[in-house]
């Protein structure tokens, strides 16, 4: 018989990411959405209901293990994605042993158990990174990122929303079945591509074994990864600062708790999956640079837009919905650029690693950010808050391109910047 051919880049290798990345938004909308309403609808308190918000402490800290994982997962892609299905099979088998625990009787051992599954996904996003990052060419990061991006949206929606109605239809056993169920479906294309094969790209062959092995301090010695970080910080302070606070504005401003969750449900995922794929189109036409800019532009247009609806008291529904959904599609539309430009620097002997620390920066933005948001706006009303969210996007067009560009000096290069980037390692 012969040999089926690896696979380099095409749709197999998309489905399988998207499939991935689909499964960390799972866990995340049941998490983030699913479970509080689950568990306030049965009397269970605010207080205990908090301590779900624990559960990300695992996405701000992954790049601690990063290392350690790139180290048990190298030696080219196709070791990755076996790594990557066996935390599948474990985030699988985790969610199944959730049926054994009743909710309101095994609360704690519940979010025990929420809290190692986390830590699974986070470590399965550290190979799946990693796997990208050696799969995808420059000119197919984009739409790479877009099935990231997209991927991860359709998971938080079928996480969240879908989950809670059909615990509401059917019963919290019934929602576990119907979300083991996903996870299962979203690991076919990966097990798919495991059986035909993928192949790293070609600058990535031998990066696999680097003259020191992975490591923070590494990564921390290259001067483009460090001019990365500031880029995500440059890019992501007012974004991640209004995202804390933007459903509350709708509440404070007249939509009912319904409205909001429609909204943010298929919304939010609509909106969402459109900016990603649009970004990934353009990033295969235009240079990194320019759909940055494009980004950083567009959050300035709509922060604006939302200083001058507070500034003139225009609350009506019809605007104050539009102009949310715009910028859910501009947010989605950034992440792509953003996490494209993050791919391009993440060298192919650490990539896991690399990927890691420019993913935690951004999360680290969105704790530091979101905290100072809702102080701010306790204290001062969303006019100053929203003044303080157009400084900082403004900020963000004139320094995250400038950022960026120390970083990448020769960005139309991008597709061999994995290769550059290698040989900078010691």
């Amino acid at each position: 018989m012969t040999a089926r051919p690896a696979v380099l880049a095409g749709g197999g290798l998309l489905a399988a990411l998207g499939g991935l990345y689909a499964t960390q938004g799972l866990l995340s909308g049941l998490i983030h959405e699913g479970l509080p309403v689950v568990l306030r609808a049965r009397g269970i308190g605010l207080d205990k209901i908090g301590l779900l918000s624990l559960l990300f402490l695992p996405s701000a800290l992954k790049f601690l293990w990063a290392p350690r994982i790139d180290r048990l997962s190298a030696g080219g892609p196709q070791r990755r994605l076996l790594w990557a299905g066996r935390f599948q099979l474990l985030m699988l088998g985790g969610v199944l042993a959730l049926l054994l625990l009743p909710l309101e009787t095994a609360l704690l051992a519940v979010i025990g158990l929420l809290l190692a599954l986390m830590l699974v996904c986070v470590t399965q996003d550290i190979v799946t990174d990693g796997m990208a990052v050696q799969t995808l060419a420059g000119p197919q990061r984009g739409l790479g990122n877009s099935m990231q991006i997209g991927g991860s949206y359709l998971g938080y929606v079928l996480g969240g929303g879908m989950l809670v109605t059909v615990v509401g239809h059917s019963g919290w056993q019934e929602g576990l079945i119907y979300l083991a169920v996903l996870l299962a479906l979203c690991s076919a294309p990966a097990l798919w591509l495991r059986r035909r094969g993928v192949a790293a790209q070609p600058e990535a062959i031998g990066a696999e074994s680097p003259a020191a092995p992975p490591s923070l301090r590494a990564a921390w010695r290259r001067m483009p990864l460090r001019w990365g970080m500031a880029t995500v910080v440059a890019a992501q302070a007012s974004l991640r600062w209004f995202s804390a606070i933007m459903l509350t504005y709708l509440v404070d401003r007249g939509f009912a708790v319904v409205e909001v969750g429609l909204l943010s449900g298929g919304g939010v995922a609509a909106a969402g999956i459109s900016g990603a794929f649009l970004a990934g189109v353009l990033l295969k036409r235009l240079a990194r640079r320019h759909v940055l800019r494009l980004s950083l532009g567009l959050h300035l247009a709509l922060q604006l837009a939302y200083l001058l609806i507070e500034s003139r008291g225009w609350h009506a529904k019809p605007l104050l919905a539009g102009v949310f959904l715009l910028f859910c599609v501009a947010m989605a539309f950034g992440f792509v650029a953003l996490y494209t430009i993050m791919m391009d620097l993440a060298s192919s002997a650490q990539a896991g690693t690399d990927f890691s620390l420019l993913q935690c920066t951004d999360a680290w933005c969105a704790l530091v950010f979101g905290m100072a948001a809702g102080a701010v706006t306790a204290a001062l009303g969303y006019g100053a808050t929203f003044a303080i969210t157009s400084v900082l996007a403004l900020l963000g067009l004139l320094l995250a391109p400038r950022l960026h560009a120390r970083a990448m000096p020769e960005e139309e290069g991008a597709a061999d910047a994995p290769q550059q980037l290698a040989r900078s390692l010691p």
